[in-house]
């Protein structure tokens, strides 16, 4: 047993890179760059920002009224992905049905004040002081999904603003 998960971690680290470098990524400035960009289906996503974390959080508690926390235990793999400089870094990351719809939940505070999300308003001050980047993957079938999700945040790194 132990040879068939070694042959399907490889299997999973061989898609994981695949569908890094697959990935579609657009700027986002307003709703309809999601709405014709981000695909209705499901998938796996990434929110970037050139936004510093710190500002982030600040913006995002006096947008909702709510602190924002990050992550503060390392964990594990390779540990959290920070900014270098004034550049793009991802903030955040999931997996979906309907990447369009929780797009608009994180980046325009859609939806219901007791759902999870980001919580920014890019189009209103501090957050449109900087860039917004989306990427995505569709994937249909949920278990592939959070097994690719999984693999990313342990490969390649993980969001500050992802908690669990």
């Amino acid at each position: 047993m132990k040879d068939v998960f070694a042959q399907l971690q490889k299997q999973i680290d061989s898609v994981g890179h695949e569908m890094d470098r697959r990935k579609i990524a657009f700027d986002v400035t307003s709703v309809d760059d999601i709405n014709s960009h981000a695909p209705s289906g499901p998938g796996i996503y990434w929110v970037e920002t050139t936004m510093p974390k710190d500002k982030l959080a600040s913006a995002i508690s006096a947008l909702t009224g709510r602190k924002r926390e990050t992550r503060k235990k390392k964990p594990d793999g390779v540990g959290f992905i920070e900014q270098n400089g004034d550049v793009f870094y991802v903030v955040y990351s999931g997996t979906e049905d309907n990447i369009r719809k929780r797009l608009r939940q994180h980046l325009f505070n859609e939806g219901s004040s007791t759902i999870v999300k980001l919580g920014c308003v890019i189009t209103q001050a501090p957050f449109s002081d900087f860039k917004w980047r989306i990427a995505f993957f569709e994937i249909e079938s949920y278990e592939i999904r959070y097994a690719l999700e999984a693999w990313w945040r342990l490969k390649i790194g993980w969001p500050a603003f992802c908690r669990r």
